[in-house]
This record gives structure tokens, sequence and C-alpha cells, in this order.
């Protein structure tokens, strides 16, 4: 099976040869994306696989987040005495964004390592594996989405023009989490290491980065949340949803980061994509 792979890989190395760089990506990403029924089947079949032979599915998912978002509220509403039904809105929408940014990131180290089997047995466009994963993200984040709902509902919060902006803000979020997770996927398929590096920064950075806090409470030192990636990544969904107007400073940072990450990884990818047959 290996040697029909290296074959496989020389061939198409050939055949991608007279294209650009960035073009011999984005064809792989165009020929995923044309079997969009499989890689939406196989998405959701990775959740459910996650909850097989449990009573409650899916529920788990919802029921953990909504645990810690409460008493994560209750905590901070009683520290820095405010209405806990304005200190739940908030940090429910942190704790979620924040969720699916972090299973993004070490899901993303894994991506390959995943589907091995897959990926030695089955000519498959790696796209399919990347695309795979992100979906089953998603489904996740629309699964947590539903507290959203009731929070919301709970505590009143009032949406206006502002909340239209959750469409570009989940746009861009969507765009970051697509080119963040193919990078550590590359990047931890050749060196394991980086995966032990993602893990140890994601136990520290929900403390640096305004989640459970409001960023004016830095006051003079609130340049650690403009220079926070994650800080505008949660603001431009989550102040929308609150029904306010994100900072144009974090709609400007995602935007670059969404633009240049995806170059950069997109040259990453279209020149190592053949050589994670021989990594996984």
């Amino acid at each position: 099976m290996l040697s029909i792979s290296k074959s496989m890989d020389q061939s198409v190395t050939l055949t991608d040869s007279n294209d650009g760089l960035l073009w011999a990506g984005l064809k792989d990403f165009w020929q995923g994306l044309k079997l969009w029924k499989m890689v939406g089947y196989l998405g959701w079949e990775d959740v459910r696989q996650r909850y097989i032979r449990t009573f409650l599915g899916p529920l788990w998912l919802i029921i953990g987040t909504a645990i810690w978002a409460g008493a994560m509220s209750f905590v901070m509403a009683s520290l820095f005495g405010n209405s806990i039904l304005q200190t739940l809105p908030f940090i429910a929408a942190g704790t979620i964004l924040w969720n699916f940014m972090a299973h993004t990131m070490n899901d993303g180290c894994i991506l390959f390592i995943n589907y091995t089997g897959i990926i030695h047995s089955i000519a498959l466009p790696m796209s399919v594996h990347v695309l795979r994963f992100l979906i089953r993200n998603f489904i996740i984040f629309l699964h947590n989405f539903v507290i959203f709902i009731l929070v919301f509902l709970v505590c009143h919060v009032s949406f206006n023009m502002n909340t239209l902006l959750v469409i570009p803000g989940l746009f861009l979020l969507l765009l970051n989490a697509l080119w963040v997770g193919t990078l550590f996927g590359i990047m931890n398929t050749r060196y394991r290491d980086v995966q032990q590096i993602i893990t140890t920064s994601m136990s520290v950075l929900p403390f640096i980065t305004p989640i459970f806090w409001e960023r004016s409470f830095l006051k003079k030192h609130v340049w650690i949340a403009n220079i926070n990636p994650f800080y505008h990544a949660i603001e431009i969904v989550r102040a929308p949803l609150l029904g306010q107007a994100a900072p144009m400073l974090s709609w400007e940072v995602m935007l670059v980061t969404g633009i240049l990450g995806s170059l950069f990884t997109l040259v990453l990818y279209s020149k190592f994509r053949y050589r994670i047959i021989f990594w996984v």
C-alpha cells in the first residue's frame, strides 16, 4: 500500500508541477468541496461516535458548558459586584466561543494523525480531512449555541441592528479556524512537539484573555487585550450577540490575520500536503 501511495504521490506531484503554489492548494480544496456530502456526513459521524451508547448523547456538550458558564458567572458577579443577569450573557458567550477556538487548536494538532488509516488506504484530497475537522467542530459549536438562546431569553438580552454583525463575525472566525487548524495539523504531523506546546499554552491563555472579565478592567494595561488575537476573535461575535458593536480594531485584526494566515497556510499546504502520508 505504501508503494502505491508513493507512486500516486509522484504522479500527482508531476501533475501539479506546472501549477502555481497557491493554485495547487486551491485545486485540492476545490476537489474536497465537491465531495461536500461525504464531508458533511463524516463530520456529523465524528460527533455521533463520541457519544455512542450514552443516554444523553450530544446533550453532554450543552450540560458541561452550561455548568461551567453558570459557575463562572456566579463567581465573577460576586467578585465584581455585578448583577448575574448582566454577567451571565457575557461569560456564556465568551465561554462558548473560547471552547470553539480551544477545540479547533487542539483537534487541529491531530487533524491528520486521527485519519492515518484512511490516508494510507484511500486516495482522497487532503482537504477532505481538513473540512471534516472544521465541520465537526462547527457542529459542536452549534450544539453549544443552544446555551446562547436560553441565556438570552432568561436574561432578556435585547437585539438590534448590531446583532446582524454576528454573520460576518462568524465568517471571519471560521476562516481563521480553518487556516489555524490546517497549519497546526501540518506542523504537528511533522513535529509532534507542537501539540505539547499548544496544550500548555491553552491552559494559560484563558486567564489573560477577557473571557470572564471585561477589557476595561485592565485600565492602563488595556494593551494586553489589544495584542491578544483571541480577544479579538471572541469580541467580533460576542459583542454583536450582546447587541453591541465590536471595536474596529477587532475587525481589522481578524481580517488581516484571516487573509495573511490563509495565504501562508495555503502555500505551506500546497508544498507539503503530499508528504503528510509519510509523516502520519
